[in-house]
């Protein structure tokens, strides 16, 4: 058990906990679990990336208001990068979504390979698959009700002038929300409770969720996101217990 030490997972922490993850994708340590994730996600990326080149130009047509092709010019880069920001994220979410019967155990040997294994034990692979489908028919429906208000904003002419930040902001929650909940997940908690936890520290989540963002928009790290995002939230959250003297006293986890 590793020897807990002051510390504070703080936003520019969170932020950089996806990148750390990253760097940590090809440890030997981890390797069988990150194998699955790995071919999960560059499949769903690449085939969602070839879809979206064959769409992408009449997307951007539709989304430039009426009356304003003169600023064409000006405005097509704004909802390019709109768009390129809902790609990343739909993508990496979905991709996610699939592979959530691997990220709890990889979130689980990467705490333990840290020196802070869970507080309940290992599920099996049975019990961990019918945990991870549950929990994604909640995260699904919960992404559902977020993207009411980006859906409005993304088609009301005028208005969707800032369908790129409020993608970035969705899609910096979603895959917060998304990648954090196995970590905190293993030791016990179900989601209504996670999602609490993550609500009390807003701005160390949406950080973290910022940098998964930005990782999810470059070509071929992108590929290597899901499990990268996973072992970069289990990181994430060990530091935070580290920095904590005893459970249950201020945050919910």
């Amino acid at each position: 058990m590793a020897q807990r030490v002051p510390g504070v997972a703080n936003p520019l922490f969170a932020f950089l906990a996806p990148f750390r993850g990253l760097s940590r994708v090809f440890d030997p340590a981890l390797r069988g679990l990150v194998i699955i994730p790995l071919l999960i996600n560059s499949a769903v990326v690449i085939g969602l990336a070839t879809a979206a080149a064959f769409g992408f130009e009449a997307l951007l047509a539709t989304w430039l208001p009426g009356g304003w092709d003169w600023l064409a010019w000006l405005l097509w880069p704004l909802f390019a990068l709109a768009l390129l920001v809902a790609f990343s994220v739909s993508a990496v979410a979905l991709a996610a979504i699939i592979a959530s019967p691997f990220a709890g155990p990889l979130a689980y040997r990467t705490a333990c390979h840290l020196g802070y294994p869970p507080q309940r034990p290992a599920r099996s692979f049975l019990a961990e698959t019918g945990h991870a489908g549950i929990t994604a028919l909640r995260k699904t429906g919960y992404y559902a009700l977020l993207f009411i208000p980006v859906l409005l904003i993304t088609a009301i002419p005028g208005l969707n002038l800032l369908a790129g930040i409020a993608w970035f902001i969705f899609g910096s929650w979603v895959l917060a929300v998304e990648f954090q909940e196995p970590p905190l997940a293993n030791d016990g908690p179900d989601f209504a409770t996670v999602l609490a936890a993550l609500r009390h520290r807003r701005l160390e989540t949406l950080a973290f969720g910022a940098g998964t963002t930005l990782l999810a928009m470059v070509p071929l790290l992108n590929l290597l996101l899901v499990p990268a995002a996973v072992i970069g939230a289990t990181h994430l959250h060990v530091r935070r217990q580290l920095r904590q003297p005893s459970r249950g006293t201020g945050d919910p986890l």
